[in-house]
């Protein structure tokens, strides 16, 4: 009887009696003790609600069951369904609301509500990975920032992918703890992308030496992140995807060898020529001209390339037995990348070798990164 009178009482009642009617009566089917009976009315009344012409009538309505695990199914899926202004509050914390029906809407509806999903206080993996396949930018950042978003691996690459040219979106992902390192290398592949396509960079250097500057940058970045691995395995991870990714080519293998990196140099030949791990190793701690050969022939590496190989490994064996103490790696590398240019200028058919050129650039640039880091010990131990 109450609730026909409140049906009957609405239809003339003006807009702002109406919402708070509404908002006390979704209250009162909450949360007071009503029968069978009369809760079958309030749902009745709460449903003829959702045709109110006046959305604040609506909007009271969801934010009065927006957080109730016992809010009516129909009307709280008739509510996500209306303007955004309504929709949203139900969207962003209705634990009504399936991961199939939130989908959807990711997929359907406009930013709003895109970035109202992501704001939930809990985002399952599956809707994390609908997320990250199709939503906007923006709502993927909030994802991102989203304590209680429960991102998967494959939807972090994929957002790397979609978004990584993007800074917003690649400073958050860079920023997150855990983050894959072949993730990050891709990222680094991003970011040089997105560095050649800045206009003051096309106005300014040609497309060319663009190329061959973005290479360099994102090689050394790919080394000096390989350095950085904490285990084996994440090394592994990383030099697999850089052989998927066609990114594994002799000019990096030699850049890793000039660095001293040679836990790196060994990963991708196990990863090329499918020898096991313990056969490369012997083979680097002993290298000679005919197992070198042999080792470039079964990773598809130009024999051109194996004296500088076999020249790096003898160098970097001879440095690390004769030093002593920690060595900044700059100054390591640069004392490698110096002797191993020494060797194969002896041999070097012309000043047009490509090879050449290669190891000069690398011994420029390594020259560079130790007078860097050498001016920095400077600052500190005057700073102290």
């Amino acid at each position: 009887m109450i609730v026909e009178k409140f049906l009957s009482w609405i239809e003339t009642a003006p807009v702002d009696r109406r919402a708070e009617a509404t908002s006390a009566l979704a209250r009162a089917y909450l949360y007071s003790p009503l029968d069978e009976a009369e809760k079958t009315a309030a749902e009745t009344a709460l449903t003829i609600l959702l045709d109110d012409p006046a959305p604040i009538v609506r909007e009271a309505l969801a934010q009065a069951l927006k957080q109730s695990p016992y809010a009516p199914r129909p009307v709280i899926l008739s509510l996500a369904q209306d303007i955004d202004a309504v929709a949203v509050p139900v969207i962003v914390s209705s634990p009504v609301l399936l991961d199939s029906e939130l989908v959807d809407m990711v997929a359907d509806r406009g930013l709003l509500i895109q970035c109202a999903v992501a704001s939930r206080p809990s985002v399952s993996p599956a809707l994390c990975a609908a997320m990250a396949e199709v939503a906007d930018s923006q709502a993927c950042c909030i994802m991102l920032e989203n304590p209680g978003a429960q991102i998967a691996v494959f939807s972090l690459r994929r957002l790397a992918e979609r978004f990584g040219q993007m800074p917003s979106v690649r400073n958050m992902l860079l920023s997150l703890d855990g983050l894959p390192i072949d993730i990050r290398q891709m990222l680094i592949v991003q970011l040089g992308d997105a560095l050649q396509q800045l206009s003051l960079v096309q106005s300014f250097v040609s497309s060319e030496r663009r190329t061959s500057l973005v290479k360099d940058a994102c090689d050394k970045a790919t080394v000096d992140l390989a350095s950085c691995c904490a285990h084996g395995d994440e090394l592994e991870a990383l030099v697999e995807h850089l052989r998927l990714s066609g990114q594994l080519t002799a000019d990096l293998l030699i850049r890793s060898l000039c660095m001293g990196n040679v836990s790196m140099f060994v990963k991708a030949l196990v990863s090329l020529t499918d020898l096991s791990e313990k056969r490369v190793q012997a083979c680097v701690a002993d290298p000679s001209e005919a197992l070198v050969q042999t080792l470039c022939k079964k990773a598809g590496i130009s024999e051109r390339v194996a004296p500088v190989i076999l020249s790096a490994l003898v160098v970097y064996r001879e440095l690390v037995s004769t030093i002593e103490g920690d060595m900044p790696r700059s100054r390591f590398g640069r004392m490698m990348v110096e002797r191993i240019l020494s060797d194969y200028n002896d041999f070097a058919e012309d000043e047009l070798d490509d090879l050449l050129a290669l190891l000069r650039r690398f011994a420029t640039q390594i020259a560079r990164d130790d007078a860097r880091s050498l001016s920095m010990r400077m600052k500190q131990v005057t700073a102290a």
